[in-house]
């Protein structure tokens, strides 16, 4: 009876400390979870922005979370256009720890704060960080600093990482390279693959850089009734370019009846 007494004893106190490691491990693991960042630099002040863009629950999360910090960073930039208070809470987030996609907003606001030599720092520390849209993003930068070579360098890399838009920017740093060769191989690659800013430059391409006015004019044709109406498209041939009336119906013919024209327009222009 007494060993039965004791048995009973040691499974309680057994199960008792089971469920005490248990509950240890427990805490051990909520804390664990609980382990935020900690920022090396000072939560920055908001006011009642955040409330009026109904993010004031991210304010609380971002105390020591990098997440909610670069969120708040981008709705600055994305919802009031205030690059400046944008760029404090990217730089807050990455005083935590950093993130690729944050130092690509980072590189994002100071471009359009034109502070472009910081923005080429962020840019590339997000590359550093595996973030691949970074590459088109420093190749911006740069085309606006009229450093084409090197635009030319990371439009083509963010090219090969897939970046389909990055076709018509490698043709417009060709362009401005002076390498039109490159420049229309490249345009006609956008242009094969119906991508409209490809259509938009290579008819400028022709008309400023080429003084080709029948390729001028039917590759601006093609774009009536997709991203331009068909009176701005006149507008431009006629008034801006001065292109005679003959031309243009001309052009019209080519994108009609050419192979090299995905899109074409087979409206009436009804010219005088």
């Amino acid at each position: 009876m007494r060993i039965n007494i004791l048995a009973k004893i040691s499974v309680i106190l057994l199960l008792t400390i089971s469920f005490s490691a248990c509950e240890d491990k427990a805490v051990k693991e909520t804390q664990t979870q609980e382990v935020k960042y900690k920022a090396s630099l000072p939560m920055p002040e908001s006011g009642n922005e955040l409330r009026k863009m109904g993010i004031i629950d991210l304010w609380y999360d971002a105390k020591k979370d990098p997440i909610p910090a670069m969120k708040i960073g981008y709705a600055y930039s994305e919802k009031l256009h205030d690059y400046e208070k944008a760029l404090e809470w990217f730089k807050y987030a990455d005083s935590m720890i950093p993130l690729g996609e944050n130092s690509y907003f980072a590189c994002y606001s100071l471009q359009q704060l034109k502070r472009y030599n910081e923005a080429i720092i962020w840019c590339q520390k997000a590359i550093d960080l595996k973030w691949d849209k970074a590459l088109y993003q420093l190749g911006t930068v740069y085309y606006k600093k009229n450093d084409f070579d090197n635009a030319l360098k990371w439009f083509t890399k963010a090219y090969e990482k897939g970046e389909k838009i990055a076709v018509t920017s490698i043709g417009l740093s060709n362009e401005k390279l002076g390498n039109y060769k490159e420049a229309e191989n490249w345009y006609k690659k956008g242009v094969k693959n119906s991508n409209q800013d490809s259509y938009h430059n290579i008819g400028r391409f022709y008309f400023y850089s080429v003084k080709n006015n029948l390729k001028a004019s039917a590759y601006t044709i093609a774009l009536i009734d997709t991203k331009y109406t068909k009176s701005s498209v006149l507008k431009v041939l006629q008034d801006e370019w001065n292109i005679p009336n003959e031309t243009i119906k001309k052009g019209y013919e080519l994108q009609l009846t050419s192979d090299d024209f995905p899109i074409k327009y087979k409206g009436k222009l009804n010219l005088e």
